[in-house]
């Protein structure tokens, strides 16, 4: 045994022993800026505990525990000591939690950390569910009566859930999270999709959690990938499958603006069954079944930061869970996401192409259908590019097919001038660069940027000529901030698009041959393929 396990097994062994002679400290948190604080401080306060926690085992023991707060997430280096032994501690995750601004629990005993997460940690709600009347509501009823409820019926669930005992169950019995991983999750959920799936599948997914948030945008979006693809490139109808929130319910499923009023209406898609956390699950062992499998995946609606929505539940997919998915299934898994915020998915399959940064949001997601009709939002653009018609204009390297590569740089140069699209190489840049800082410029001139493209694959030196057109060879472009750089560009201003940007930095990074060289040939080889070929039975 290691000497840090051996250290916490008898640490924690004698505290299941003397707990009651132990000296326990609980230790919150709170850095500037941490909006969940403000909830957490209301938890403590309905539960009588704003000064003392009162710690339960489950096995009728408790402790209290007085209750210290910290206006900063800065650890002394002996925390970080005692924090790295845990044997389950995840450093990586703690370092995102921080950058979150999330609420963070010590638990100490006898002034040593033997316990610690983020305060959400506490609860796992993967298997909450909305009451049906909140998913599938009466068509017409006040939109937003539904939200409200939506809003209240989740404060609720976390201010029931979200507690403190859950560390200190965790300080005296470690092994309780495989109860709460995700491992367990899938192990225990073996069921698979009613007609099983083939060698080349395409799986369009609604993400939506009711009808309160499925704009008609989805609906009409999947229809529309749905016939580009069919049957040119997907020849079977049962190598398409799609999953929006229609079901069987007689109330609304969908929000669509009707004679300039947006209301709760029913609008289903064909063949199509709820995307729900028991869909997600099938759809992974399904492609399990099927060893080999090719798969594309779609997501088509809301993200968040937190992941993608899934129909009746209050908790998104996570990327996190996406990953453990992914893997267990062991398919060849191309996701495409329209999602707002959803590069944070970038490295939970093969690999992925996506309508934003994991910082930001995506052009789409309208409820009038005539607006849908005008949009230029990133899944129309990827997938119109799969047409006939605009061959000549996404195929960059003049091979007569399309790659997933030709058809994201397309949709990114073409599509609405406020995206900022993202792939898993840029994932891969941004790790690279978070680790070596000094390898980023701050800015550098369209110049020196158009200098990059000579080493470029052709489509994205014809996306960064596209992007750079017209705008004086001495103006200098900041690397830094993209998210703000979104935020604040317009585009009557004359400034170069932000995705000027996030394409040059893409560009340095492939200058670089040492990090992760084996991983960057897989992410080429992935983006590189045609979708044609990809999707042949």
């Amino acid at each position: 045994m290691q000497p840090r396990v051996l250290f916490i097994t008898l640490l924690l062994g004698f505290c299941i022993g003397a707990a009651h002679a132990a000296d326990w400290q609980v230790v919150l948190l709170k850095p500037r800026g941490c909006d969940l604080c403000v909830f957490v401080e209301e938890i403590l306060k309905r539960s009588s505990q704003l000064q003392r926690a009162v710690l339960e085992d489950g096995a009728g023991g408790q402790v209290t525990a007085p209750i210290l707060r910290r206006n900063s997430a800065d650890l002394t280096a002996q925390e970080w000591k005692e924090l790295r032994a845990l044997p389950w501690f995840d450093e990586s995750l703690w370092q995102r939690q921080v950058a979150a601004r999330s609420a963070q629990v010590l638990l100490k005993r006898d002034g040593v950390i033997v316990s610690a997460g983020d305060f959400t940690d506490s609860a796992d709600l993967r298997s909450a569910r909305y009451p049906a009347d909140l998913v599938t509501p009466d068509i017409g009823r006040d939109l937003q009566a539904v939200r409200q409820s939506q809003s209240g019926f989740i404060t609720n669930l976390q201010l029931r859930s979200w507690n403190l005992k859950w560390f200190y169950r965790l300080a005296l019995d470690p092994t309780i999270l495989r109860s709460r991983s995700t491992a367990a999750w899938i192990a225990g959920n073996p069921a698979t999709l009613a007609k099983p799936l083939g060698t080349a599948n395409v799986l369009l997914m609604s993400t939506a959690s009711g009808a309160a948030d499925n704009e008609i945008f989805n609906a009409l979006r999947i229809e529309e990938i749905r016939d580009i693809l069919s049957p040119s490139l997907v020849p079977g109808p049962t190598q398409l499958r799609i999953f929006y929130g229609s079901g069987n319910a007689p109330g609304a499923n969908a929000l669509e603006v009707r004679d300039g009023s947006l209301g709760l209406v029913r609008r289903n898609v064909a063949d199509a069954s709820p995307f729900t956390p028991d869909a997600a699950l099938q759809i992974f062992q399904s492609i399990r079944a099927q060893p080999g499998s090719r798969n594309l995946l779609v997501l088509v609606g809301h993200g968040n930061p937190d992941g993608a929505g899934m129909w009746s539940s209050p908790t998104p997919l996570s990327p996190a869970s996406l990953r453990a998915l992914h893997e267990h299934s062991g398919g060849d898994n191309v996701l495409v996401s329209g999602n707002c915020f959803g590069g944070v998915m970038a490295r939970a399959t093969s690999c992925g192409f996506f309508g934003a940064r994991p910082d930001v949001i995506a052009t789409g997601c309208q409820a009038d259908s005539a607006e849908v009709a005008q949009s230029r939002d990133y899944l129309h653009m990827f997938f119109s590019s799969l047409k006939p018609a605009a061959r000549d204009a996404a195929d960059a390297d003049g091979d007569g097919v399309i790659s997933f590569a030709e058809a994201h740089w397309y949709a990114s140069t073409l599509g609405d001038p406020r995206n900022v699209t993202y792939t898993s190489i840029d994932a891969l840049a941004d790790a690279y660069f978070d680790a070596h800082p000094d390898a980023l410029p701050r800015s550098l001139t369209v110049r020196e940027i158009q200098a990059l493209t000579t080493a470029a694959p052709p489509a994205e030196a014809r996306a960064l000529h596209s992007l750079l057109a017209g705008h004086d060879d001495s103006l200098a472009l900041p690397l830094e901030d993209l998210a703000g750089q979104a935020t604040r560009w317009n585009p009557a201003s004359g400034q170069p698009r932000p995705m000027a940007g996030q394409l040059t930095r893409r560009l340095l990074f492939l200058k670089n041959t040492e990090y992760e060289p084996a991983e960057l040939a897989r992410l080429q080889s992935c983006e590189s393929r045609p979708v044609a070929a990809f999707l042949q039975p």
